[in-house]
């Protein structure tokens, strides 16, 4: 099968592997239909990724078609279109045993990444995480399953109640993915801060109050907003800590302020701690995301619950992947889609 093999720093050819086969009665083959670039990929083709040690087949936002199964699979059949999560959490471990599922150390991972043209996962695998999606599903949204969930994820933590202020820093995809689930929560206005026009654009036709921060001042729209008293919840969805540093005061006290956007290795962020000691904000962390987030993320879009369909601005097929790479690198539009038909 065809391939973007990704083998350091900058480096990814397309190439011919070997295409997984049903060697076990419990093997499942999916043909991969549709593959999103996630910044983690752009990450880790951008400067390596502990995560991903080179030759490896990146790509984890995917959605397919079931081709073949062994002869024990009773889980799917042939002509199922699926999604499935990148990974699973064992269960067992002391992380897991007190549900703090999207962080086990334990975590089982597909055999390979969706950059490619088929992927094989087994049917214990299939049970605990694949989504089967209706015959007309449109698989490019149903792809987006995997970081709607990453923000489902914090948005939960972030513990947003009707009618609540949340302020959104950043209004690129998943900053974006995060208007749409706090609007889902039941929050009453949302504030996206973001520099760029076209993506300002995009959260004014979801809802969003969109400020523009280089020319406006943010901290005056977030008192007018919230009569002074500052946002119930701040999600921070980009990996600057200048950025961030300049924000956290704009939580009410007793407030959440959520670091969403994952930041280089070598960041340190200065705070006030009176902020947390006397404001008492809750200054929280997200990463990943359960089995059950995933599942719920699929079913939102499924039912159309959120205009999810305009996340996705570009599209590439497979053997010009590294112009989609180079495109994203550029923060050009929000998800780039692979195309592998």
């Amino acid at each position: 099968m065809i391939a973007a093999v990704y083998r350091g720093p900058g480096l990814m050819e397309i190439e011919e592997v070997k295409t997984p086969e049903i060697e076990d009665p419990e093997d499942i083959l999916i043909r991969i239909k549709c593959s999103l670039i996630c910044g983690t990929d752009i990450k880790t083709f951008r400067r390596g990724h502990h995560a991903f040690i080179p030759p490896v087949i990146l790509g984890h936002e995917f959605a397919g078609e079931v081709v073949a199964t062994g002869e024990k699979v009773k889980v799917c059949t042939a002509g199922d279109l699926v999604t499935l999560p990148p990974f699973l959490n064992c269960g067992d471990c002391y992380i897991c045993q007190r549900g703090i599922f999207e962080l086990c150390p334990n975590r089982t991972l597909l055999s390979n990444g969706s950059f490619a043209e088929y992927i094989k996962v087994s049917q214990p695998y299939a049970a605990a995480g694949m989504v089967k999606l209706p015959p007309d599903a449109n698989l490019e949204e149903a792809a987006l399953s995997e970081p709607l969930a990453c923000v489902i994820n914090a948005v939960e933590d972030c513990d947003i109640c009707l009618g609540d202020n949340v302020l959104v820093v950043g209004a690129g995809p998943m900053g974006l993915l995060n208007v749409l689930v706090s609007q889902l929560k039941g929050a009453g206005r949302v504030i996206v801060s973001e520099p760029v026009a076209h993506r300002r654009e995009i959260a004014e036709k979801l809802g969003a109050l969109a400020v523009d921060p280089t020319k406006q001042d943010l901290n005056e729209v977030v008192r007018e907003v919230t009569e002074g008293r500052g946002v119930d919840a701040l999600i921070i969805a980009v990996a600057n800590t200048v950025v961030a540093e300049s924000v956290l005061s704009l939580a009410r006290p007793g407030g959440r302020v959520m670091l969403f956007g994952g930041f280089p290795g070598s960041s340190t962020l200065t705070l006030d701690p009176n902020l947390i000691h006397y404001k008492q904000v809750a200054l929280l962390g997200s990463s990943g995301f359960t089995t059950r987030q995933f599942k719920q993320a699929a079913e939102i879009i499924m039912q159309k619950k959120i205009n999810i369909g305009q996340m996705i601005t570009h599209r590439f097929p497979l053997s010009e992947i590294k112009k989609a790479f180079a495109l994203a690198m550029e923060c050009e539009g929000l998800k780039i889609c692979i195309t592998c038909d």
